[in-house]
Formats: C-alpha cells, sequence, structure tokens
C-alpha cells in the first residue's frame, strides 16, 4: 500500500507541473488521430493542448473530415463529483458568437436526480446511516478504493445523452447507442481520473467543411443545486461522488466553498479553426 501512495504522489506531481505548462484555452488546430476511438481512452491522444484553470480541465479540440472530437480528463476529485452531478455541456456555435442558444450542445454524463442516490446504493437515509456507521471504520486507501468503484458502477449504468439544437434529432435525450453518429464514453482511469470523449458528426451541424474556417465552443460544468448538501454529506463518509481521500476531498474548512461550487456552473468560450 505504501508502494501505491507513493506512485500516486509522483504521478499527481508529474501531473501538474505538466498542466501548468499548457495553455489556458486550445490555440491550435488540430487533425483527430487516424486510430481515434470513443472510448474513455486517451492513449491515441498526444497529450493534451489546454489546462482550463476555470473549470480545472485537461482538455483537446480536434476534427477530421467528418467528426468534431472533444478529449477532457479531470484528476481533481473536487472537480470529478461536479462532473458527476451535472454533467458536462458541449456546445458548438458554427457561426462563431459567444451564443449558446444558437449552437448545439451535447451534455454527457447525464444522470437523473433520482437514480443519483440509488445509484450509491441505496436511499439518502439508507446512505448516511452506512456513511456513518463505516467512517471510522475506513482507512484513506479503503475510501479511495471504495469511491473509485461507485464511480465506474454510474458511469456504466448511464445509456442516454442529452443533445440540444440539433435540427434531425427530436428528442432532447437519446441513446449511447443512438443512430445520429453521436458518441460519447466517459471512464474512471486507474490514478482515479475521468477521461472523456466526445465525437459530434458535421452532417448534423449542416457544416460544410469545404467552406467552415472557424466556430465558437463552451465547455461548461453544469453543477447541481439541488445536489449541494447530499455531495457533502457523501463525502462526510468517504464515497459517493465526492470520494474520501485528502486529495480534494470536501473536508476542514474548505466544505463551504465546495459546495458553493458545486451548485454553479463554471464554464469557458473559446474559437477552433477548422482543420482541414
Amino acid at each position: 500500500m505504501k508502494l501505491f501512495y507513493a506512485f500516486l504522489m509522483s504521478y499527481c506531481i508529474g501531473y501538474q507541473a505538466y498542466a501548468q505548462k499548457l495553455p489556458d484555452v486550445q490555440t491550435t488546430k488540430l487533425a483527430a488521430p487516424t486510430s481515434v476511438r470513443i472510448d474513455g481512452k486517451n492513449q491515441e491522444w498526444e497529450g493534451f493542448a489546454a489546462n482550463n484553470k476555470r473549470t480545472d480541465l485537461l482538455h483537446t479540440l480536434a476534427n477530421d473530415d467528418k467528426n468534431f472530437y472533444l478529449l477532457i480528463k479531470a484528476a481533481n476529485n473536487e472537480t470529478i463529483t461536479k462532473i458527476m452531478a451535472g454533467g458536462i455541456s458541449f456546445t458548438i456555435n458554427t457561426k462563431g458568437k459567444k451564443k449558446a442558444d444558437e449552437g448545439f450542445t451535447v451534455t454527457y454524463p447525464f444522470l437523473t436526480r433520482t437514480n443519483t442516490a440509488n445509484r450509491l446504493g441505496g436511499t439518502g437515509a439508507q446512505n448516511r446511516q452506512r456513511m456513518g456507521q463505516n467512517r471510522t471504520e475506513q482507512t484513506p486507501a479503503q475510501r479511495d478504493s471504495i469511491a473509485l468503484a461507485q464511480r465506474k458502477v454510474q458511469l456504466a449504468a448511464i445509456k442516454e445523452i442529452k443533445v440540444s439544437g440539433f435540427k434531425s434529432i427530436s428528442d432532447s435525450l437519446v441513446s449511447i447507442y443512438n443512430e445520429y453518429g453521436i458518441k460519447a464514453v466517459g471512464k474512471m482511469d486507474e490514478q482515479g481520473a475521468y477521461v472523456y470523449e466526445l465525437a459530434v458528426p458535421f452532417a448534423l451541424m449542416d457544416i460544410n467543411v469545404n467552406e467552415i474556417k472557424e466556430f465558437a465552443y463552451q465547455i461548461k460544468l453544469n453543477g447541481r443545486p439541488e445536489m449541494g448538501n447530499f455531495a457533502m454529506r457523501a463525502n462526510a463518509g468517504g464515497g459517493g461522488f465526492g470520494g474520501g481521500n485528502a486529495r480534494g476531498s470536501f473536508g476542514g474548512g474548505n466544505a463551504n466553498l465546495a459546495r458553493q461550487d458545486l451548485m454553479v456552473a463554471t464554464d469557458f468560450w473559446g474559437k477552433y479553426v477548422f482543420q482541414k
């Protein structure tokens, strides 16, 4: 176990040093890897293009002649908690305007309000009782392991993607196995980071790849106001959305700030130049 924590500490230090060297918003156009697969893994990508401080997200945008791609990685526990509470909304405005209501938006992961608690293994009251009973019995390593396992279960249970702005899609929710070509997969890696890949076909956005030059995009962590108290209780017990370790948990004097952040959306806008 000591070796594991030594590895984890080394990983976190190296990760932070790497992230600090990146720009806040991607400044280059990129061609998507020819071997790209939307599977929630980032092996085929050559690192990340930017590290946004406001949302605490490493991210890369790229395209080929058919799809626009988004790759995201979140390693901070509070950031992952916020993602699991309200999902990430990615908006593309092909007119180059910073207006989400005029763009095409995909939200993932999309968790319903009722099954958020149930995916933790019971109702809110049951979870609180179980957390209170186990809090003093679990080591930090056990709490980390439980939190990681719970998040993996939550993500595996998600079967829908929320969409808006697409003229050819009448429903606001589509299956992750949809016929439109929208692909979204998010997974937890073995270091406890959240990795997310998204592909959106240009055909759904009426884009002529021979004429498009650039467009605006927004990446937003939605948060969830009604989840503030629940997340705090979950973190106090070392499980569920917040996890139980000291690396960015909701304990101590930062609890109020963490709760406020969970309840408020954070976002940023950028411009992407099309790579032909």
